[in-house]
């Protein structure tokens, strides 16, 4: 690997991670994952990773940072949850909206003020519908995959510092058909990742590499 001003290059690490990545399960369902503490990595059909792996792109990376034993109901949340609970089915509900129906009321007024882009806003009819879509479009485009991490602060630090670096990887780009592209966020769009938080944060050094691919191999055993 190579070593930028006494750093690891972020291609090469972002590389790195998608590549150890790769010796985990690929789960479809949050109740096939067996342990209740760690970080998940969202894939998306059509996102295919740029550091010759022939493997998907991550998409999202997340995490349940308040509470322990949180990772299968924060994936549930995701899955069949609502908008209000899942940053990941709000930006990604508001860009399938911008795809078929861009003059919806449930956009309006602007990009992130109307009520379903909005946190804590009320529903309506038409949300109800779409809270079916999103969870359609899941199950049916979506995989992820696990890494247990027990200690709550360290599965934090990660959490940063995998979208950090992962955003600022130049060689992960999106496809053309890419929902994220229509997701309201700038940060969607110039991460390539559903996520927003984190994304220009400090990426991952080469000892905390290490230390991740031992989580890694631990979680390959569990």
């Amino acid at each position: 690997m190579r070593l930028t001003n006494g750093r690891l290059k972020v291609e090469d690490a972002c590389g790195k991670i998608h590549a150890l990545l790769t010796r985990l399960p690929i789960y479809h369902s949050p109740n096939e994952v067996g342990f209740k503490n760690g970080l998940y990595f969202f894939y998306e059909d059509g996102e295919r990773d740029k550091h010759g792996l022939r493997e998907g792109r991550i998409v999202r990376v997340g995490n349940h940072p308040r509470a322990q034993n949180g990772l299968i109901q924060r994936l549930s949340n995701h899955y069949s949850g609502n908008k209000n609970g899942s940053v990941f089915r709000r930006l990604l509900g508001g860009a399938l909206i911008r795809r078929t129906s861009p003059r919806s009321p449930c956009l309006a007024p602007c990009p992130g003020k109307g009520h379903w882009e909005r946190q804590n806003s009320t529903a309506c009819a038409n949300c109800n519908k779409l809270e079916a879509e999103v969870s359609a479009y899941i199950r049916r485009h979506c995989h992820f995959r696990c890494v247990a991490i027990i200690n709550r602060q360290q599965r934090n630090r990660f959490e940063a510092l995998l979208i950090a670096t992962i955003a600022q990887c130049s060689r992960c780009t999106p496809s053309k058909s890419w929902r994220g592209w229509r997701a309201y966020p700038q940060e969607v769009r110039s991460a390539s990742l559903w996520n927003v938080q984190h994304v220009g944060d400090q990426a991952i050094t080469l000892n905390d590499l290490r230390v991740f691919a031992k989580l890694v191999h631990r979680s390959v055993k569990k």
